[in-house]
């Protein structure tokens, strides 16, 4: 009998969701300082006329990667009964869950934003909304300053990539990493609420 044939994975519908899977598909293969936009362009099957439209700079095409990740962590995430930290803790181990595909692309894109902050500071209003959108599914959008709690749970995410990147099946290192961050940023935020006066 003839071994069967496996066909490919149909790409994405949605260009934008072709580019950000093109782009990680490159950063497997390149650093981020090396990655063009033609090639993800290539890639993707995408006209360049079109991607410039869609997202025309890397650090727009790295809002394009965050958001691609938000939107297969809302459909993976399943909501359960918890503490808002409960809640928000098993929302960034859903993100970290989704990357596990990509664990070579998010090795090369972490080391290459080390070296580039302009690229981060150019996508800070995409990874706040993206973070803003995880707190959202977590149920913890509530309360005041939450921009402020948006850029503080992208830290932690941020913050336990190198512990993921080195982590072992059981994920401690990078569970205990987000569990700290969590309850560092808590603490700060309690402390900035207004008292009531006797």
């Amino acid at each position: 009998m003839a071994p069967r044939k496996t066909s490919k994975p149909t790409p994405p519908a949605d260009p934008k969701a072709r580019l950000a899977e093109a782009a990680l598909g490159r950063l497997a293969k390149t650093g981020w300082h090396d990655l063009t936009l033609a090639a993800v362009a290539k890639a993707a099957r995408v006209p360049l006329a079109e991607m410039r439209t869609l997202c025309g700079s890397k650090p727009a095409l790295f809002g394009l990667i965050l958001s691609h990740i938000a939107e297969q962590v809302t459909a993976r995430y399943v909501p359960e009964p918890g503490t808002a930290h409960d809640r928000i803790f098993e929302v960034a181990m859903c993100w970290f869950d989704v990357l596990v595909p990509h664990r070579k692309a998010v090795a090369s894109l972490h080391a290459g934003l080390k070296r580039d902050p302009l690229t981060l500071l150019a996508a800070r209003d995409a990874i706040a909304s993206t973070a803003s959108w995880l707190l959202t599914l977590a149920e913890a959008d509530t309360g005041p300053a939450l921009p402020l709690r948006a850029l503080g749970f992208a830290a932690a995410i941020g913050h336990a990539v190198p512990a993921w990147l080195d982590d072992g099946p059981d994920l401690t290192k990078t569970m205990a990493s987000l569990d700290t961050d969590l309850r560092r940023g808590e603490t700060v935020l309690d402390r900035m609420r207004p008292r009531d006066k006797d």
